[in-house]
């Protein structure tokens, strides 16, 4: 009965130890075992934020966790969604929702600039609910956030308004208040073709470039600018990633500055530049691996 036992003791042990890779180059190279009673699978969510709903999904670890999870903030508009980032992530145990703000690709309400931060707080509630942990298998004490472009500020902003949060990663970031900035230049060609662009986007509704422009005028730079978010994100581990060949987020004008700001501040900054353009589309399996590795370090929680 004792060596029975002792064997199927070995044998969860076994099975826990399994359930996600081990290595990057496991992530990397090979799917990784299925746990037999918590396997891999994803979760169709509706989410609520402020009156109205969010379409999400959530991409479980293997094994009965609770697992550290991250969420995936997307850009402007929403196109690049990084879900090649949150399978392998994954893989290496970490669950990883990703959403769509107000108003944007089907979600209720009207698309703002300043519903960003407060959709991404309303996602992290929603995982430290405890019926929603529970079902979810999240660990609600390891949360992290992991933007794009918008959702690099956005990612930025909600690291500043949550000290609970354990990671803030922003990938080419962008600085709103760069944008407003150029608000004050005559025909700046920045804001004129991001008015163009807006004046485009279909799927965000309620948003023009008359509209963007007035959102940007109206609001407190305080909340727009990056480099201001410094003090308030002491406390998190921060990793911000910038495409040398990046046009959109330009590392000299929206990266530098704020890595410098944050660096004077006292921020646990981690900073890179890799080859490529705004959205890494040619070193996608560099920013994979520079992610898995620092989350592996960074946002795991306590050992």
């Amino acid at each position: 009965m004792k060596y029975r036992l002792h064997h199927l003791l070995l044998f969860f042990v076994c099975c826990a130890r399994s359930a996600f890779a081990d290595t990057v180059d496991d992530v990397l190279t090979k799917d990784p075992p299925e746990h037999w009673s918590h396997p891999a699978s994803i979760v169709e969510l509706e989410i609520p934020s402020h009156g109205e709903r969010l379409p999400a999904h959530i991409y479980l670890a293997s094994g009965p966790g609770p697992h550290p999870t991250v969420v995936l903030l997307h850009g402007f508009p929403g196109n690049e969604r990084n879900l090649d980032l949150a399978q392998a992530l994954r893989r290496f145990g970490f669950n990883t929702l990703f959403f769509h703000y107000r108003g944007a690709w089907g979600a209720t309400g009207q698309f703002r600039f300043s519903h960003l931060p407060e959709d991404a707080l309303a996602v992290l509630d929603y995982l430290r609910d405890d019926f929603q942990s529970r079902r979810l298998r999240v660990d609600a004490d390891n949360l992290s956030v992991l933007g794009h472009s918008l959702g690099g500020y956005t990612a930025l902003a909600t690291g500043a308004r949550d000290d609970a949060l354990r990671c803030v990663m922003a990938l080419a970031p962008a600085n709103l208040g760069g944008w407003k900035a150029g608000l004050a230049r005559e025909n700046d060609p920045a804001v004129q073709r991001l008015s163009a662009y807006a004046d485009s986007l279909f799927m965000l509704r309620g948003l023009n470039g008359v509209g963007l422009q007035e959102e940007l005028a109206t609001t407190d730079m305080a909340l727009l600018d990056t480099r201001a978010f410094g003090t308030d994100l002491r406390g998190r581990q921060v990793l911000m990633v910038v495409g040398e060949g990046d046009n959109v987020t330009p590392a000299d004008t929206m990266f530098d500055p704020v890595v410098a700001a944050y660096d004077k501040a006292g921020v646990s900054v981690t900073s890179l530049k890799l080859p490529g353009d705004h959205s890494f589309s040619t070193s996608r399996i560099m920013l994979t691996r520079e992610i898995l590795s620092w989350s592996d370090t960074h946002c795991r929680g306590p050992n």
